[in-house]
């Protein structure tokens, strides 16, 4: 049978035609991943019942973290190690917190050591509380943003307590880093300190005796932020007690939108 070549070539374009209808659909958006917090709960001491007011020996442990249930492994286990990491900070009480034992055994280490303490005096009071809490901050299917607060109180002059804040690109489970996100990283440092100023004013604002309570030098040098992330907004800057300032003015967080990036904004 003879096939005219004028048919083949309206076939071909009616192939053609229909491929293409089917790829002109709008893009198929990507699904936010499903996250679970899962929790790690422990207590230890003789009166961990009483009321706080006259506790006097007793340990707790009260973690809660994040876990992807879909999505790579190797973004599971990004998100797994990072929280982990965060939580036997906590409990460690490593003398080089490069060498971190697991986090099972710095949560035994951690009982250990305050019934050690209450052993060797029981006179005194010896509560030990260590506590994380996780935030999905950003889960649009392209990035993933999570942070971590942490709280730890081994009865000294005051609790610890910081944060730790994270982006990842889901298809490559890489972290995002700030460079990633902006053309001029001193530039973006202006913007930060510039915003910072404006949500902290209380720090920068004269007293009644003309003193300010608080300046940028030498020792206390503003920097970009350790903790920052992508957000829907913008980017989301978290910066902990000790890091540009003294434990006393706490943590600072605040976003610098897309608007306020401007240019700036890769």
């Amino acid at each position: 049978m003879k096939v005219h070549l004028p048919l083949l070539a309206g076939l071909a374009m009616l192939v053609f035609a229909s491929q293409s209808c089917k790829n002109d659909g709008p893009p198929v958006a990507p699904k936010p991943l499903t996250l679970v917090s899962l929790k790690i709960e422990r207590k230890g001491g003789v009166d961990c019942d009483k009321p706080d007011s006259v506790m006097v020996n007793c340990a707790w442990v009260n973690f809660k973290y994040p876990v992807l249930k879909d999505g790579s492994d190797s973004l599971k286990q990004a998100v797994d190690g990072w929280a982990k990491e965060f939580m036997t900070t906590w409990v460690g009480m490593a003398e080089e917190p490069d060498n971190l034992p697991p986090l099972d055994d710095a949560i035994n280490n951690f009982f250990n050591m305050q019934a050690e303490s209450a052993k060797e005096m029981p006179d005194m009071r010896n509560v030990f509380a260590a506590e994380t809490t996780d935030t999905v901050l950003l889960n649009d299917g392209k990035h993933l943003t999570l942070q971590l607060d942490g709280y730890s109180d081994t009865g000294g002059a005051h609790p610890s307590w910081s944060s730790a804040v994270a982006t990842w690109d889901v298809a490559t489970a890489k972290k995002v880093a700030l460079d990633q996100l902006v053309t001029d990283l001193n530039a973006l440092q202006a913007l930060a300190e510039k915003k910072f100023r404006e949500v902290r004013p209380e720090l920068f604002s004269p007293d009644e005796e003309g003193n300010i309570p608080f300046a940028f030098d030498e020792t206390f040098p503003f920097k970009l932020a350790d903790n920052t992330g992508l957000v829907k907004d913008g980017i989301f800057f978290c910066y902990v007690p000790y890091e540009v300032g003294p434990y006393a003015i706490g943590a600072t967080e605040f976003v610098l939108t897309f608007a306020e990036l401007g240019a700036l904004k890769k």
